[in-house]
């Protein structure tokens, strides 16, 4: 049987993020709009997991946790919260709540929290919960980030319009100019990412890079320098506008969220690395 995890958010990109990103991993989703949607939702469903905005109306978040808890005092709860609202998520953390996290909502750090709280829900309820509801096994990542909630239909397409390069070690991976392309995906092998002469990120299979030139129709200021025998599918900008163009309004939205989710995961990892090398050589 699969696990159920009920999202409250006001915001329905939220919502829908979040609920294609749990369905590929192969959870039950349902979606509730605020807290009183979400308690009328609770008395003809049940849910192994809980993730709630901070901030909605009628009843917010953190009230929304307590009542929860009334009604079943082991119930894994995930806070999702804004920059501005981060003490009252530490605040809810306090008063029961499992872990939060901060918008925009990656991928990688959601399944994490997820698979986590999972843990721990099967934990408090023993193994007899177990015998009962085995539960299911989570997809491998067999696909960019960058096309979740895709169609396989939609992910061939989108693939085939792309231009297969390969590079030596040590070679230069190009994604700033038309020729090559503003972004690019990983097929195999590993490359390293540079920002001046600091290793900012390293990608491998299936990690796509140059997503800020899409959005922005600009050149990145990293380089791209290939660790090992590798293989590149190179799309340009205007492919890709010809493609959504023909696809329509609703891939594209669901590209847009994928690239801003993208760009935000591997900034907070550049800026990790950055300081962490700092703090060790005391270099500027």
């Amino acid at each position: 049987m699969k696990k159920h995890i009920l999202v409250v958010d006001d915001e329905q990109s939220i919502r829908e993020v979040c609920k294609d990103f749990l369905e590929e991993e192969g959870y039950k989703v349902s979606l509730a709009i605020d807290g009183q949607d979400a308690l009328e939702k609770m008395d003809y469903d049940d849910f192994d997991l809980y993730i709630l905005d901070m901030n909605m109306p009628r009843i917010g978040g953190f009230e929304l946790m307590k009542k929860i808890k009334k009604k079943h005092p082991l119930a894994v709860i995930v806070i999702l919260t804004g920059y501005s609202s981060i003490e009252g998520a530490v605040k809810a953390v306090h008063a029961g709540a499992f872990e939060y996290i901060s918008k925009p909502i990656n991928a990688d750090e959601l399944m994490d929290v997820v698979s986590r709280g999972m843990k721990y829900s099967e934990d408090l309820y023993g193994p007899l919960q177990q015998a009962f509801d085995p539960g299911t096994n989570t997809i491998t990542k067999g696909e960019p980030n960058i096309l979740h909630g895709f169609s396989p239909e939609d992910k061939m397409e989108f693939m085939a319009l792309g231009r297969l390069q390969k590079y030596e070690i040590g070679d230069i991976v190009p994604l700033s100019d038309e020729k090559y392309g503003s972004i690019g995906i990983l097929e195999s092998g590993e490359v390293s990412v540079w920002l001046s002469n600091t290793t900012v990120d390293y990608l491998q299979k299936w990690d796509s890079w140059g997503e800020e030139n899409f959005i922005l129709a600009s050149s990145i200021v990293t380089v791209l320098r290939a660790e090992s025998t590798v293989k590149v599918r190179h799309f340009t900008r205007k492919q890709l506008l010809d493609f959504f163009a023909y696809k329509g309004e609703k891939l594209f939205k669901r590209f847009i969220i994928n690239l801003v989710n993208a760009i935000f995961l591997k900034w907070r990892k550049s800026v990790q690395r950055i300081v962490m090398l700092k703090l060790v050589t005391g270099d500027n």
